[in-house]
């Protein structure tokens, strides 16, 4: 029984410990479990069913994934994220995962769109915060990081001079069109929580930055 007691204290002090992988890791298993058809079926965003009264769509849709491809590709965002992010994540981190959330999901329930899954939009927004409060890298390398991720993001989108990069093979893998523009909304959230926290600690404002 002492030994039991030891080995259960043991395993709750290094899940606690570890915080950071393990809610990565449970993210992980409920977006592979939102792949099942299902699940998208009740999660995904629909215009339609959205306006009908069904107004967790528009929140719930960045977890269901289209098929198992579509899962294995957005997994490369949270195992960045692992790399970038300390072990237990702070209070403002979180607060910060959550805005991205939440103003993402207000741009996907105001967009064109009439059907949308997908987390990759939010892991754009997710990858910015994760660069900016990790303990690991430096400044200099960390701006190259966020600099790379929104050149990458704009370029997808055509703002750089109208010029669009196309992703035919990642399509073809997906079976399924690349919703680019929720990268930017993802990338946007991020950059103006980036902003806020770059503003604090020059002026001294509300928002904590560690």
């Amino acid at each position: 029984m002492a030994n039991f007691c030891t080995i259960n204290t043991s395993v709750r002090t290094l899940l606690s410990e570890n915080s950071t992988a393990v809610w990565l890791v449970c993210l992980s298993l409920i977006t592979l479990l939102a792949s099942w058809a299902p699940i998208v079926e009740v999660g995904s965003y629909q215009a339609e069913a959205t306006a009908g009264g069904q107004w967790w769509r528009p929140f719930s849709a960045w977890i269901c994934q289209l098929n198992f491809n579509h899962w294995a590709i957005n997994q490369w965002g949270l195992v960045v994220m692992l790399f970038f992010l300390p072990k237990r994540l702070p209070l403002i981190v979180l607060l910060a995962l959550a805005w991205v959330w939440l103003a993402s999901s207000v741009m996907l329930l105001g967009s064109s769109y009439d059907a949308y899954v997908g987390l990759s939009g939010l892991l754009y927004g997710w990858l910015v915060i994760s660069a900016y409060y990790s303990p690991y890298y430096s400044g200099r390398l960390k701006a190259v990081f966020i600099a790379a991720l929104a050149f990458k993001v704009f370029l997808e989108n055509g703002i750089f001079f109208g010029f669009v990069w196309e992703s035919q093979m990642l399509e073809s893998v997906l079976r399924a069109p690349v919703a680019h523009l929720s990268h930017l909304w993802g990338l946007s959230s991020g950059l103006v929580f980036l902003s806020l926290a770059l503003f604090r600690a020059r002026f001294k404002f509300w928002l904590p930055v560690r």
